[in-house]
């Protein structure tokens, strides 16, 4: 077998360049009863080494071939790292790291093999690439470049592997933190049935969260410590951070002086999920090889406690309505999803996105047609309100596809219109008083079901109104729900009797 010769203006059988100040050959030596390996550093980056000339590296085997070529393979790291140092762009290592991988890749499928009386075919045709390589280096060059240094480091790795041994990993070879979470989200995102949501937008925040914290090295080296310190900075970081454009592009250091050390920081419920996307992330890494070892991210769970550290909304109070709808605000529109909101149960999103086409009648009954729900369970019928029936009156001539309250605008990626109402409505609520958070506009849909819980109508009916799943096996998976029929009568039952006349459409 041929030892490496990494400038590549010579291999072992031809004469060395008199070139005193740099020779990159990785000699060995034996040194007590194993081989020590040798290489010189580039005077450009002898600083970085405390103005060291040379490198030492004890080597694991007790065989001189062998270790000759770990210490070829050690030198073929150094190389690239030593570029990555000298300002190698980030596209530059993502390119590297493609060479390295096809060239391993080729040369354990034995795509190199030369048959040669007596060797291996792999390994001769390993040492043949190696060959190739230093034909066509210039004599003039004696450090060899990038994309050399990797396709050298991947045929050394491929002879380590022939012998038995395994590789050692390289980090300089190994996708970024950002680049590995955007490879897991491409196949995330491939995922049948998956609907258009925020989902995406939070876990991508959590990683680029993470990466700016971890200055976006290989995920192989986070350790439980790294892991601990991060969510321990979550625990001081201001809730409100995410809502400023300008510190969703803060660096990590910038983003802990401006918003955090905080007495009380994000909440358990969203800490958690940034655990547990972090941990997904690290189990799928694990899987292809990317990292090894206990789950840092495990652990990291804060368990969630109703009236503890889980804060529920609350239905309106009969005076709170009041205030809210007398005068009530000044949108008409606001106000219509909200009467929506207290006499259908309906959730925000899929009252504020509803098109002319989502009215129907079903056996006599005027209905909203719920369509492409989060969940199966989401798509429904929920019949009208009598209270409301005239909001929903005026379609005329209107193109079915379009939007009953156009003046919310879609937005996010599944070009929801639920968010801008949402943001409309807060700064109305705000504006009578109501600061507490557990009082929202999902709280409308609290008051529809505490009203039906108060007069004992079944769960399972109800859910089927609200868009939950039923319980239990026999009415969830053999059921086939409840006629509607039954749901108008059900919704007829929501009264609210603190409501002025003014809060309904004339």
């Amino acid at each position: 077998m041929i030892s490496v010769m990494f400038a590549l203006t010579f291999l072992p059988h031809k004469p060395a360049p008199q070139t005193p100040e740099i020779s990159t050959l990785a000699s060995i030596r034996a040194r007590h009863n194993r081989f020590e390996a040798k290489v010189r550093i580039p005077i450009s980056l002898r600083a970085a080494h405390d103005g060291r000339e040379f490198l030492y590296r004890t080597l694991t085997s007790t065989s001189r071939k062998v270790a000759q070529v770990e210490a070829d393979a050690w030198e073929a790291g150094l190389r690239v790292e030593w570029a990555s140092r000298e300002g190698l762009a980030q596209d530059a290592r993502a390119s590297l790291r493609r060479v390295y991988e096809d060239t391993l890749q080729s040369a354990a499928a034995g795509r190199f093999q030369v048959h040669t009386p007596g060797e291996d075919p792999v390994d001769a045709g390993i040492d043949y690439e190696i060959e190739k390589l230093a034909d066509a280096a210039d004599p003039e060059d004696h450090e060899p470049s990038g994309e050399v240094a990797a396709k050298l480091a991947a045929l050394n790795d491929a002879r380590i592997a022939l012998l038995g041994r395994k590789p050692p990993v390289r980090p300089e070879f190994e996708p970024s933190f950002s680049q590995l979470a955007n490879d897991f989200m491409k196949l995330w995102k491939t995922q049948s049935g998956l609907k258009d949501s925020n989902t995406e937008q939070q876990k991508r925040a959590t990683f680029s969260l993470f990466a700016g914290y971890w200055e976006d090295r290989p995920i192989r080296g986070i350790g439980r410590p790294d892991a601990a310190r991060f969510m321990d900075a979550l625990r001081h970081l201001d809730g409100t951070w995410a809502r400023s454009p300008a510190a969703r592009a803060m660096t990590w250091d910038d983003l802990q002086r401006t918003y955090g050390g905080r007495d009380k920081g994000l909440s358990d419920a969203t800490r958690n999920r940034h655990a547990a996307t972090l941990q997904a992330l690290w189990e799928w890494a694990s899987e292809r090889g990317y990292a090894e070892g206990r789950n840092p991210f495990t652990g990291h769970r804060t368990r969630l406690r109703a009236g503890v550290n889980v804060k529920g909304y609350r239905p309106w109070e009969p005076d709170e309505l009041a205030r809210l709808f007398a005068p009530g605000p000044k949108r008409s529109d606001l106000r219509e999803v909200m009467l929506v909101a207290l006499f259908s149960g309906m959730r925000l999103d899929e009252i504020a996105g509803l098109t002319w086409g989502n009215l129907r009648e079903v056996e006599g009954v005027r209905v909203i047609d719920i369509r492409d729900a989060k969940t199966p369970a989401g798509e429904r019928l929920v019949p009208i309100h009598p209270a409301i029936q005239r909001i929903f009156t005026t379609a005329g001539e209107k193109a079915l596809t379009a939007r009953i309250w156009p003046g919310f605008n879609p937005e996010g990626p599944g070009k929801k219109a639920g968010a801008d109402a949402g943001r409309e409505f807060t700064r109305f609520k705000q504006a009578l008083g109501f600061t507490d958070r557990a009082k929202a506009f999902h709280s409308f849909r609290k008051n529809a079901v505490a009203q039906w819980e108060a007069a004992s109508v079944p769960e399972t009916e109800v859910a089927q109104i609200v868009g939950h799943e039923k319980k239990g096996i026999t009415f969830g998976v053999y059921g086939r729900g409840v006629s509607i029929k039954r749901k108008a009568e059900i919704v007829a039952m929501l009264v609210y009797p603190s409501l002025p006349e003014l809060a309904f459409p004339n």
